[in-house]
């Protein structure tokens, strides 16, 4: 287990001095003064005369200058981070649209409604606005630019304060709002939107010439699928630094490798409206995981049949083929094999799918709404629990998306969503 803990933070002079430009042979010169300088010292504090102790002293005091001569060059000086005052209204109508994917009004509402305080302290205890938090983790997640570009051309700061407001940002949404993933499904009972989708669904079967005889034989309620993030190749490079490292055990990358997609990532199950939301998920997993493992491991047949226990009407999921039939998760006839089926089941088959592909527009908005998932840099799995969550927070702003502007899969299914339905999905007072 040590080999996948997350790689700790660099705190050498690699890092900490980027700004000055150092070449690596300076690199190297400043590294080899610092660790000789050590060394004298050692020798002084084990001299068994006052000459020598003298002596290894000086030599340790000279090395120590040397290497702050380049490590602390006086000569380098940064320059002070432009600060700006963020605020939704420092953007003009159509640039909160470019920005943020999201009209201005809106933001004001996506505002309460996410619940970010006023005063936000970061990591490093600088203190920035509620307001400016929730715009650069959007303009972030949306361009999926450079967090240099973020600061030094949209928001001020410095890069390390965008990287601090990105992260509060996820972390934020990810620990107020994780149960409207994850244990929401009796809501969207309650409240009508599952039968609304049953009957959509059924309605867009009748349209594309599949009648039934019992309106309970159309029981598609929710359809069910798993999503590949493709993320960086996880444990690449060395494991520690300075010479000859120790390198990543290659288990480390098999584990999030997908042969069949030929990638490194990670892997979410969700389950999904006619409407487009997102309405259940579990994960992430590995990317080396199958689909029928998240299915059991996520328990959702059994979740879905006690929540309908005791009512006449059951609402199930549809899946492609690789889901097996249970009592409330179920895939076509025959699965991938369709030889000995009746003509009625290919038929029912073919019409099925083609409302099934609803879901994989949810993951094509998603994708084309966030482009920071285009910038494989960006999720790199090693280096901290931000790429964990990231996809779960997306998951989340495009079901405030869908609320807000409607979508691909509402639209097909003629399916319109409630003026309100923002507040009502993130349980916002009054």
């Amino acid at each position: 287990m040590d080999q996948l803990r997350y790689r700790r933070p660099a705190r050498d002079l690699n890092i900490r001095k980027r700004f000055a430009a150092l070449t690596t042979n300076e690199k190297h010169r400043a590294a080899v003064f610092r660790r000789v300088a050590f060394v004298a010292m050692l020798k002084s504090s084990r001299a068994t005369t006052d000459a020598d102790r003298r002596q290894w002293k000086q030599r340790a005091r000279i090395l120590w200058l040397r290497y702050c001569s380049i490590a602390l060059d006086t000569s380098v000086r940064i320059e002070r981070p432009m600060r700006l005052d963020i605020s939704i209204d420092s953007f003009s109508s159509s640039t909160c649209w470019n920005y943020f994917e999201c009209r201005k009004e809106d933001l004001f509402r996506l505002l309460r409604g996410l619940d970010f305080d006023d005063r936000c302290v970061l990591e490093n205890r600088s203190v920035m606005s509620g307001e400016e938090v929730l715009l650069r983790g959007l303009y972030e997640l949306v361009t999926g630019n450079d967090q240099y570009t973020c600061a030094e051309s949209i928001f001020g700061r410095d890069q390390s304060q965008q990287s601090r407001a990105f992260k509060y940002f996820v972390d934020h949404i990810y620990s107020r709002f994780l149960h409207l993933l994850t244990d929401n499904l009796e809501w969207w009972f309650v409240n009508g939107f599952v039968a609304e989708s049953r009957t959509a669904i059924q309605q867009k079967l009748y349209e594309l010439n599949l009648d039934f005889d019992d309106e309970n034989e159309n029981d598609i309620g929710f359809f069910i699928d798993c999503n590949c993030m493709d993320t960086a190749r996880v444990g690449g490079g060395p494991r520690t630094g300075g010479a000859d490292a120790d390198r990543w055990d290659d288990n480390v990358q098999r584990a999030f490798y997908n042969g069949w997609k030929s990638i490194h990532g990670l892997k979410h199950q969700t389950v999904d409206l006619a409407h487009g939301f997102t309405v259940d998920m579990f994960g992430p997993t590995s990317l080396r995981r199958n689909d029928l493992t998240l299915l059991a491991q996520s328990e959702i047949n059994n979740r879905l049949r006690q929540l309908q226990l005791g009512n006449e009407m059951q609402v199930r999921a549809y899946g492609d083929s690789i889901y097996p039939h249970l009592s409330h998760v179920y895939s076509s006839h025959g699965g991938d094999d369709e030889d000995g089926l009746t003509d009625r089941q290919k038929r029912e088959n073919a019409k099925r799918k083609r409302v099934r592909v609803a879901i994989e527009w949810n993951y094509g908005v998603t994708a084309n709404l966030f482009g920071y998932f285009k910038n494989i840099d960006k999720l790199k799995v090693m280096n901290g629990g931000t790429v964990c969550k990231v996809y779960t927070v997306a998951t989340l702003l495009r079901n405030c998306h869908v609320a807000l502007y409607g979508g691909i899969s509402s639209n097909y299914f003629g399916l319109r969503i409630p003026d309100d339905m923002l507040e009502r999905y993130l349980r916002v007072d009054g």
